[in-house]
Formats: structure tokens, C-alpha cells, sequence
């Protein structure tokens, strides 16, 4: 199939141009182009990433082949195979490449609402309610993705790991716990948000969104590094071919609730 080179949507993506954000942990603006999921912060080398926005590879089914396989593999990471014919452990993984992201973008619009509440004088000049809406935006996915992906977790690889690693003392008993901690985590932070409309200065509510965003985020980095560190690499030894589809088939049935 010929695809027509002057698309606009994927002109944009051909034709990448530099954006600037924030580093999340010393500031730092960090350039990073639109072709690029992120890029290492020079000053401190934390990875910055890129907000992603929806483009003509959220819904053209035509994408891929227009692009190149090399480019939209490496802008949609999370956008993972059929769960009922992909690797569930490799799901996994994608899941949590996505997760980081989000979670670098709340950490970098925390940082910002604070900043600005903080600084009454500056807030006409630089508005904070435009932060406070892209956190509740990322809420859908929290909300939504990630759910779908705790309970793959809970219900599909755990008690299949349990099998051979036990569950009391084992490495799944803590990543529950963090996964009960992320919850009450969230809904404090859920609960902030709420709280800012009603706070006459902000600077009250916005400091805990701030601090509380920390918790949480530091909380799911590590999750995720147990789990792809340790969990996982040992799920790819120990799970053998019939139990591999027996969590395929666990998958799919999650697909989509929230």
C-alpha cells in the first residue's frame, strides 16, 4: 500500500522539532525532541520525559507500516501486543515503561503547581489551574490502566509465582502491601486535588499534592524496579509453557475492567 507522504499527521512525526521540560529533579531545562520518548538531564542525568499527546498513532490503523516500525515502537512503548497471543511477562514490562513516564510528568507538574501557588504574585502571569488540570487528565490512566495492570498482577501472575516461590515471607506478600500503600496513596492525593478549589490561597492544598506526589511516585518506582529486577526475570526462568498460557488466558479476562 503507497501511503501519502504529506499526511500531517505523520509529517509531524517525520519531521521532528525540540521541545523543552523541566527536570524533574534539579530543574534543569532538558531538551528533548518530539521523536524521542525522553532524554538524560545533563546536569544530573535523571531521564526527563517528553509528555506524550494524542497523535495520528493513537487511532490510524495504518501507522506503523506509514512511519516505520522502528520510529512507532519507540513513541508508542506502551502500546502492547494482543494479551492473547503476546508474552504476558513482556506485557508486564511495557506496562511499567509507560507507568515511569506518567510518573515523571506528575512529578514535573507537582513541582510546578508548588512553585507557582507558592508565589502569589506570579500566578497571573503564570496560571496554575493549566497544571492542575493535566494532573487530573493523568488520573485516567491511574485510574484506569493501571488498575487493569495491578490486577493482572494479583489475580494473574502472583498466585502462578506462589507456586513455586511460596507466598508468606516471598517476594509477591510485598509487592501486594506496596500495591494496598499505592492505593491509599492515591486516594490522599485524589483527595487534595479536590481540596485546592476550595483552599482561598493554595498554598496549603498544593503543598500536599506536592508532597504526597512524591510519596506515591517514589513508592511505584521502586515497585516496578522489584518487579522488573527480580520478579520477573525469575517468572521468565521458573514458569513453564502451560503456565505461560494459563496467565495469558488470565490476562485477557481483565482486559479492560477497571
Amino acid at each position: 500500500m503507497a501511503f501519502n507522504s504529506f499526511c500531517p499527521g505523520s509529517k509531524a512525526i517525520k519531521e521532528p522539532v525540540p521541545e523543552y521540560h523541566p527536570c524533574p529533579n534539579c530543574g534543569e531545562e532538558v531538551e528533548v525532541w518530539t521523536h524521542e520518548l525522553s532524554y538524560p538531564c545533563q546536569k544530573c542525568g535523571t531521564r526527563v520525559f517528553r509528555e506524550q499527546r494524542p497523535s495520528c498513532i493513537d487511532w490510524c490503523s495504518h501507522a506503523k507500516d506509514c512511519i516505520g516500525p522502528e520510529l512507532y515502537d519507540s513513541l508508542k512503548p506502551g502500546a502492547a501486543a494482543d494479551p492473547g497471543t503476546s508474552i504476558p511477562l513482556d506485557n508486564l514490562v511495557k506496562d511499567h515503561e509507560e507507568t515511569l513516564t506518567k510518573l515523571a510528568i506528575l512529578r514535573a507538574l507537582t513541582i510546578s503547581l508548588k512553585a507557582k501557588t507558592d508565589n502569589a504574585g506570579d500566578q497571573a502571569k503564570h496560571p496554575w489551574q493549566t497544571d492542575l488540570a493535566r494532573i487530573n487528565d493523568l488520573l485516567t490512566f491511574f485510574d484506569n490502566d493501571l488498575k487493569v495492570h495491578f490486577r493482572r498482577e494479583e489475580e494473574g501472575l502472583f498466585p502462578v509465582m506462589e507456586k513455586h516461590i511460596g507466598e508468606k515471607g516471598g517476594p509477591t506478600g510485598i509487592l501486594r502491601s506496596e500495591h494496598q500503600e499505592f492505593a491509599r496513596l492515591y486516594e490522599s492525593l485524589k483527595q487534595s486535588l479536590e481540596k485546592i478549589t476550595g483552599d482561598p490561597d493554595h498554598v496549603a492544598a498544593s503543598n500536599e499534592i506536592y508532597n504526597t506526589g512524591a510519596k506515591l511516585i517514589g513508592l511505584l518506582r521502586g515497585h516496578i524496579e522489584k518487579e522488573n529486577t527480580t520478579l520477573l526475570p525469575l517468572g521468565k526462568k521458573m514458569l513453564g509453557e502451560e503456565e505461560i498460557d494459563s496467565l495469558r488466558r488470565s490476562f485477557q479476562e481483565v482486559v479492560g475492567v477497571n
